[in-house]
């Protein structure tokens, strides 16, 4: 919808319910009676969708040489006035014909009201501004179940909105410091060769070269941050990255098997408390002892191949597989800690299939 608000003034809104409306209130009381209620509706620079099948009486106020201010009263906002003003009575105001009294009646609100807002703004003589901008109100009364419109419409830049100031917190952060939040950590990235991940099996150990065991990457929304964490020493296993993992590395003739694709290591999605996150924002070092002993996914390409334990190598984070999926296994998500036997031993025994991963030609 283009007449929505745009980005600054849907900030500044506040400040123009809170500037405007109270005299657009205060000249309906002094001018009609008290009992009307008013509602900022849209702040927009779109007339015609707000416009659209709605009948106006127009008071066009010059503002300069070269400018003018618009308020339009809907024929039913006229009404509802009118119903509250004189009671409610058979005949409704029509504006195609509207008495001489009723058009100078009608002209004088918009003009007093004009002058009420008049001191928000801020005119230059001979300058010519460009964008109208529409405050569209709706007006309602006790004895009357109609909301209907009526618009102010003004040139944008003779308008110096500000925005609200902020009022004091009611919470603090120590109020939501153990509350918790679902976050992804990623351990880290590697590159394997096709033929190995077909040959992945329960017990192998897959070290992440791009990875430090003294440091995670969040994953929250958009939001990927870095940051320390104190490595658990119950998961350092002394091995020696040099003589690689536990498969057999076969050197493979087949030009697909040897292609090398990317594999990162995440826990699946893990709650932490809120003041933890704060410990991240803030640089520090966060002790994070309860995640270490969830489940670890292996992924290729955004699917899940493996999960396993955590492990640390040589300052390197590690997973010791536990479970294999195959070609054939359930979307992403729907990871169970929980296995047959039946299933275990399939999932060990089967290849992948080459469609498992996306690669690009060789050059």
């Amino acid at each position: 919808m283009s007449s929505i608000f745009f980005d600054e003034f849907y900030r500044q809104f506040t400040w123009f319910d809170s500037v405007f409306t109270p005299v657009v209130k205060s000249c309906s009381s002094e001018f009609f009676f008290d009992g009307f209620e008013y509602k900022l509706i849209s702040i927009s620079t779109n007339m015609n969708v707000l416009s659209q099948n709605e009948t106006f009486f127009v008071t066009k106020i010059k503002i300069n040489a070269k400018n003018d201010v618009y308020i339009r009263i809907s024929q039913e906002a006229i009404n509802v006035i009118l119903d509250k003003v004189l009671g409610k009575n058979n005949r409704r105001f029509d504006l195609t014909e509207v008495t001489e009294l009723e058009a100078r009646i009608i002209t004088a609100f918009n003009d007093s009201l004009y002058e009420a807002l008049a001191p928000n703004f801020e005119i230059e003589a001979h300058r010519r501004y460009s964008e109208i901008l529409h405050l569209t109100y709706f007006i309602k009364s006790e004895v009357s179940d109609t909301a209907a419109k009526f618009i102010i419409s003004v040139p944008r830049e003779i308008l110096i909105p500000k925005e609200a100031e902020p009022s004091e917190p009611r919470f603090t952060d120590d109020d939501f410091i153990n509350s918790l939040a679902e976050v992804n950590f990623l351990l880290g990235t590697t590159t394997f060769p096709v033929s190995d991940i077909k040959k992945l099996d329960v017990g192998d150990i897959v070290v992440f070269e791009n990875s430090n065991s003294s440091e995670m990457t969040l994953i929250c929304n958009n939001i990927v941050q870095k940051f320390q964490v104190k490595p658990n020493v119950k998961i350092i296993e002394p091995y020696d990255t040099s003589g690689g993992d536990n498969m057999e590395n076969n050197t493979s003739n087949n030009l697909w098997d040897s292609i090398q694709v990317d594999m990162s290591a995440e826990f699946d999605k893990v709650k932490v408390t809120l003041g933890e996150l704060k410990s991240i924002e803030e640089g520090l070092i966060v002790d994070l002892c309860s995640v270490y002993d969830n489940k670890v996914s292996l992924k290729v390409g955004g699917k899940i191949i493996a999960s396993g334990e955590l492990v640390i190598i040589n300052d390197r984070f590690g997973v010791r597989i536990e479970k294999v999926n195959d070609s054939s296994s359930a979307p992403e998500g729907e990871n169970s800690s929980e296995q047959s036997e039946a299933g275990q031993n399939d999932s060990q025994t089967e290849d992948f299939d080459y469609s498992d991963f996306e690669v690009e030609n060789p050059a």
